[in-house]
């Protein structure tokens, strides 16, 4: 068996985006610690977020957090690769007092209108707020006032992503660039990536196999080839039993 690395996602790849259900990816969880397989939870969630989630899988490989903002080790082993949160609001902040009100984000709101936005329970909803490097937000504007706040951002060095539920106010970093920094601890391996949204695009192109998700509409995201040779693959089931199957199927070479 060739040497894996696995690289996921988390809403809408490993949990359903509706449910956060993820009882169907445990027996192959099991498997690739088992086999000695690297899976790495690389998210836009917070790192308090995937630091549960980590220990929910009983994982102790690296997280990388708020779209490869942060790259934790261990505990005692965390950098962070992006621009404070609190210089990012300053930014937009003031730029919203200057337009009008087009955005709203976690910044705005309270505990109880993140589990409204978010679907999570409270404790979790809790941690998703416990944000360092980046600023979800739900865009309230017209595209072209969406297309002057892109540039605005650039013009500060910051970019706009979108992921599954929101965009994502950050630096100019990555799920891939984050896993890059880590390739040299798994040197050999083959990468397995697996997600859903637009903010998973640069870690599924630098994937030798690449898993995209159906999204929360049953859609999936255009990706081409960059690799030579890279499969592309579209999961027909949503997460979690898509993310299972698909798993089983390229690590451990069972039928689809």
């Amino acid at each position: 068996m060739a040497e894996w690395l696995v690289s996921t996602d988390l809403d809408g790849t490993l949990l359903n985006h509706h449910s956060y259900a993820f009882e169907a990816v445990l027996p192959v969880v099991a498997r690739l610690k088992e086999a000695g397989v690297p899976l790495l939870l690389n998210s836009s969630k917070t790192l308090a977020e995937l630091r549960a989630w980590r220990e929910t899988f009983h994982l102790s490989d690296p997280i990388i957090a708020e779209n490869g903002g942060i790259v934790a080790q261990s505990t005692q082993s965390v950098r962070y690769l992006g621009t404070a949160r609190t210089h990012i609001l300053s930014l937009i902040h003031a730029w919203r007092a200057q337009k009008g009100w087009l955005f709203e984000g976690f910044a705005d709101w309270t505990l109880e209108q993140v589990i409204e936005q978010t679907g999570l329970d409270p404790q979790a909803a809790q941690a998703s707020m416990q944000r360092d490097v980046t600023e979800p937000i739900i865009w309230l504007g017209s595209p072209p006032g969406l297309v002057e706040f892109q540039a605005f951002l650039a013009q500060n060095q910051l970019q706009l992503q979108k992921g599954g539920r929101f965009y994502h106010v950050m630096a100019p970093h990555d799920k891939a660039s984050a896993l890059k920094q880590l390739q040299p601890d798994y040197p050999n391996r083959k990468i397995l990536a697996l997600g859903d949204g637009g903010n998973d695009r640069a870690m599924l192109a630098m994937a030798d196999i690449a898993v995209v998700m159906p999204n929360a509409q049953g859609d999936y995201l255009q990706l081409e080839p960059q690799n030579n040779p890279q499969i592309i693959y579209h999961a027909p089931q949503q997460a979690p039993v898509g993310w299972a199957q698909a798993v089983s199927h390229f690590i451990f070479q069972e039928a689809l």
